[in-house]
């Protein structure tokens, strides 16, 4: 089993990994690539580009290209790509990679703002509609992404999103013969900004108000509504190109993408895109099935659905694996499903990046589950670690999807998420093969931890914390079957804090796919009397007892005669008090939680704005316990965690009784919705 996170390893070994390129500076064409670039200096060109520029130039400082595709076409391994503050409106598509030791460069000027935008400027002649309503026809000419590897048309405005958003049933789902849809509900992949604001599309022009667009197939009108704007007065742009850095040729490796802001483009939902090539995972940002990529200090937003992919299926049933590559110190921000989505990928690394704001076309139904913060399928090696990954719309913060073997999710902030903070799905495993380890996981809508379909998980000294009261939902942890697929078993749950959630822990009975779990030195917030642990009947997809019977089974294996259904909300649980919950677990030859505490008591209060996290308890922690594991050698803060039993509960080995107040976040500025970071402190900007 291969976990390189232990004592915060920040850089991958260079034999399995991606290596490490801090220390990344460059002043007047003088690169320094740190551990990344061993050949001489001398030996690299570095071509630059300015808006200034022409693409009949020699690419010299004094000299500068026009675009980063004419750079790109002439740069080899070795060379760097420098370029300067301004606007480029264009589609980088790399021809080539670097190699080892090699890498090809794309680097923004330092302490500037060098944007990639997938729109262009539109100044049509309007035609006005009244009540504020314009529309006019975009020319062809406009749609100068004309690119083989697009399997449908060029032009955004002329694809249809393959799901509806803003839960709405459509066309697509009316094709997939859901009932209640409606055939005339389409969508498209165009997007459209009035300075600088992202107006949002509506599928009928009846439904237009202020600050919304709709698209006309037909005639192929685009009609905006300005409101009192006068269209003449305004910049407009129209999303023109489906992505804005990804490369045609598949597999191209050691190249770095460092300091830019890349937004607006008209990309499609990866609907089925295991079977779909049309619906692929292609990200506004793509790796193309890459390897040894750095995409590091980047700001990814505002595309039609998801910032960046990292591997995916390239044919029809076919995934083909993307490896060693590393993704970190980004901002992914208000993309309209996802931020970060991967399809077999081995050996990435995702660290230090705040993905907020995401899924705000708010996707969510039946063909409509590929939207998370960060969301893996089939990640073999794979860390997630020192993200903030918070307030993503109607959606998970971290997905793990259909197999994700020696994986890590660690010291991550899971926050206010508008589903479960971390969700896992599709896997048949022994314990171990996933650790999920001192992570802050609180304020997430739904649950703090959600899984079902799937198992192998480990959980150790996380804080798992501030689950709402609701009917269906509100377990810290939820452990379930929703389908035949795998099995939901061999979780371990160790020395984790449980704080301020009205159910504490809800798994599926032990038979048909489930099976046996682990559980000990856990803290729960709980009086002796709460039946804060739930047994359910979600065994399969069609549970094999109806309520009533499963309530009397449970009555019989714990000896307790007054149990209930838990009602209303999910059907076939059935709360317990924490000595029912072990009784029961006995009774199929496991013991759980015999060394876990019940403590009422506890609180967990966090500030936004000084990223201070203030934890109240009424006890002392060494008295818990703790189960020791070699692969969580360190907390939260890269302190030492004691291997002889004696560890604290959660993600602080400092805890004390009391309170407590320690800053969770050193990270990269958060931002609010529609910001960009300071330039100067993000381009200087180390962990």
């Amino acid at each position: 089993m291969k976990i390189t996170l232990n004592k915060i390893d920040k850089s991958i070994q260079s034999g399995s990994g991606v290596k490490d390129i801090k220390g990344f500076f460059m002043h007047f064409g003088v690169l320094c690539l740190l551990s990344f670039c061993a050949i001489p200096l001398a030996e690299a060109t570095t071509y630059y580009v300015s808006p200034s520029g022409a693409d009949t130039n020699r690419g010299s400082s004094s000299s500068p290209f026009k675009t980063i595709s004419k750079a790109a076409w002439i740069a080899q391994p070795g060379d760097t790509i420098f370029v300067r503050e301004g606007i480029y409106r264009e589609r980088v598509t790399p021809p080539r990679g670097g190699g080892e030791g090699a890498p090809i460069v794309y680097m923004a000027e330092p302490n500037k703002r060098v944007i990639i935008r997938g729109s262009e400027l539109w100044s049509p002649q309007w035609e006005s509609k009244g009540n504020g309503i314009f529309s006019a026809v975009p020319d062809d000419a406009l749609f100068n992404d004309i690119r083989s590897d697009y399997v449908d048309h060029y032009n955004p405005f002329k694809v249809n999103l393959s799901s509806t958003p803003y839960q709405r049933e459509g066309r697509r789902e009316w094709e997939r013969g859901y009932p209640n849809a409606d055939s005339t509900i389409v969508y498209t992949c165009g997007q459209v900004f009035v300075n600088g604001k992202q107006y949002k599309e509506v599928p009928f022009r009846k439904e237009l108000e202020k600050e919304t667009w709709y698209y006309e197939a037909a005639s192929e009108q685009l009609y905006i509504h300005f409101g009192d704007l006068n269209p003449e007065n305004q910049q407009v742009e129209i999303t023109t190109r489906r992505r804005i850095f990804a490369p045609i040729t598949r597999g191209l490796g050691y190249i770095v993408v460092q300091g830019f802001i890349m937004e607006h483009c008209g990309n499609n939902y990866p609907t089925n895109f295991w079977v779909m090539p049309k619906w692929g995972q292609r990200g506004a940002v793509g790796l193309g099935v890459g390897h040894h990529w750095v995409i590091r200090k980047n700001v990814i937003r505002y595309a039609k659905t998801f910032a960046l992919d990292a591997g995916h299926v390239d044919q029809v049933g076919k995934a083909q694996a993307a490896h060693d590559n590393l993704i970190e110190l980004n901002y992914i921000l208000e993309n309209g499903s996802a931020g970060i989505l991967s399809n077999s990928s081995k050996n990435m690394v995702i660290r230090d990046n705040v993905v907020m704001y995401n899924n705000t076309m708010r996707f969510l139904g039946r063909k409509r589950w590929e939207q998370a913060g960060i969301k893996c399928h089939n990640i073999l090696y794979g860390e997630v670690c020192d993200n903030y990954v918070a307030h993503n719309y109607l959606t998970y913060g971290v997905w793990f999807d259909n197999k994700f073997p020696d994986s890590r999710v660690s010291r991550n902030i899971l926050l206010g998420n508008g589903r479960a903070g971390l969700f896992l799905e599709m896997s048949d495993y022994d314990y171990d093969r996933l650790f999920a380890d001192n992570n802050i996981i609180i304020e997430n809508k739904e649950n703090p931890v959600y899984i079902h379909d799937a198992s192998g998980a480990t959980f150790m000294h996380n804080l798992i914390a501030n689950s709402p009261q609701q009917n269906k939902y509100g377990q810290a942890v939820i452990v379930h079957q929703v389908d035949d697929r795998t099995r939901t078993y061999h979780h371990s749950f160790y020395n984790n804090l449980f704080i301020n959630n009205p159910i504490t822990m809800d798994i599926d009975y032990p038979s048909q796919l489930g099976g046996k779990q682990r559980s000990d030195f856990n803290v729960y917030d709980a009086k002796p009397k709460d039946k804060v642990f739930r047994i359910n009947s979600a065994t399969q997809d069609v549970p094999p007892w109806t309520e009533e019977e499963f309530l009397a089974l449970i009555k019989k294996e714990t000896g307790s005669k007054d149990l209930t259904l838990a009602r209303p909300g999910f059907s076939g649980r059935v709360p317990l008090t924490l000595e029912e919950w072990k009784t029961f677990w006995k009774f199929h030859d496991v013991e759980l939680d015999a060394n876990s505490l019940l403590k009422k008591g506890s609180s967990v209060q966090y500030s936004p704005d000084s990223h201070e996290l203030v934890i109240n308890i009424p006890y002392d922690p060494e008295e818990v316990g703790s189960k020791n594991h070699e692969f969580v050698d360190v907390d939260y803060f890269n302190n030492e965690i004691a291997q002889n039993g004696k560890a604290l509960p959660g993600p602080f080995q400092g805890l004390k009784k009391g309170t407590n107040k320690f800053k969770i976040w050193e990270g990269l500025p958060i931002l609010d919705k529609g910001e960009l970071p300071d330039p100067v402190t993000f381009s200087s900007f180390e962990p």
